[in-house]
């Protein structure tokens, strides 16, 4: 537990209500700033009689997003904390491409909170649509923590993989942790030494060892409160809609991935538009998967010579990241 806690460097705070009585984290760098901020407002707007605590443990954000997180701070009489990472510790642990660091900063949570009885967890690129009042007033006894099982196709290859047994497997993307029973079993380094395990081979690494160690441990809560499933969304039941594919609502291939619907297109940029990033740019592909993934989606759509020119540059940038590994 120590370890973990030194990773803590720096906490901020932007205090704006005295007795707030809802705390919310989230575990970010500065690439989800924006989207941080966006599910911050779509909450606050749809469950306007709560005051809010919203904890952010976070690496390397820039000044701008500091003084943006102030503002939002204020705009909507909230109170904020900023805790700033050192992530060498945790850059030990194993990451694949398409994660950052950021993922374990969850871990964190229950140990920086240690004076609250129980705490809400978000992705970042989760939006609130509806009241979750449920998920407020929820008391956790002997459950470590609540969750949503995870869509069909994600949890029968990952219970097969883990040879998980007798095991409903869930999201991570949103958590209520009972602080207590998570610390006094010191579930943070139990997670640390699992994902250490040479046994397991972990395709969503903190995802898995906590489906692992939390087996028996679990209260499941109905699929409106972490909807994955882009295709199959009623707006009128969903709670919380987690844009967990590829493509976020903040790139600039959303429009044209195959998550994209006529019923979710409009909704992150709704809430964005109501935070201090409401003048950001769409994010251009920024790596070579990225690029591909664009490129792809383009020709789907019939924009060809779009397309192509996606596929040159990704082609490109794939040579100069071969070229790059091989030098070191």
């Amino acid at each position: 537990m120590s370890q973990l806690l030194c990773s803590l460097t720096n906490t901020i705070k932007y205090i704006n209500v005295n007795e707030a009585n809802i705390n919310i984290g989230y575990g970010i760098d500065d690439n989800y700033s924006r989207a941080t901020a966006s599910s911050i407002v779509s909450i606050c707007l749809n469950n306007p009689h709560n005051t809010f605590n919203f904890h952010i443990i976070a690496d390397s954000l820039s000044i701008d997003t500091k003084i943006k997180f102030k503002q939002l701070s204020k705009k909507y009489c909230i109170n904020i904390y900023i805790y700033e990472v050192d992530i060498s510790y945790l850059k030990k642990l194993p990451i694949l491409n398409h994660y950052s660091t950021a993922i374990y900063f969850r871990l964190l949570l229950p140990l920086i909170l240690k004076n609250y009885k129980q705490t809400i967890y978000l992705d970042a690129d989760i939006i609130c649509i509806n009241n979750i009042k449920e998920l407020f007033t929820l008391k956790l006894k002997t459950h470590i923590i609540a969750a949503v099982p995870d869509v069909s196709w994600t949890s029968k290859q990952r219970l097969s993989e883990l040879k998980l047994n007798n095991h409903i497997y869930f999201n991570s993307g949103m958590l209520i942790i009972n602080i207590d029973n998570w610390n006094k079993l010191n579930i943070s380094n139990q997670i640390i030494q699992l994902l250490n395990n040479p046994k397991y081979s972990f395709s969503h690494p903190d995802q898995d060892a906590l489906n692992i160690l939390l087996t028996k441990k679990v209260f499941y809560l109905d699929e409106k409160f972490n909807c994955i499933n882009m295709n199959n969304i009623n707006l009128s039941h969903t709670c919380l809609l987690h844009f967990a594919a590829k493509a976020k609502p903040w790139h600039l291939s959303w429009t044209v991935s195959p998550s994209c619907n006529k019923t979710n297109i409009n909704i992150y940029s709704h809430y964005e538009k109501l935070t201090p990033w409401s003048d950001s740019f769409l994010e251009i592909p920024k790596n070579y998967k990225q690029m591909h993934f664009y490129a792809k989606c383009l020709k789907k759509h019939n924009f060809y010579f779009k397309s192509s020119l996606w596929y040159l540059k990704y082609t490109y940038h794939k040579i100069l990241t071969i070229l790059s590994l091989e030098r070191r």
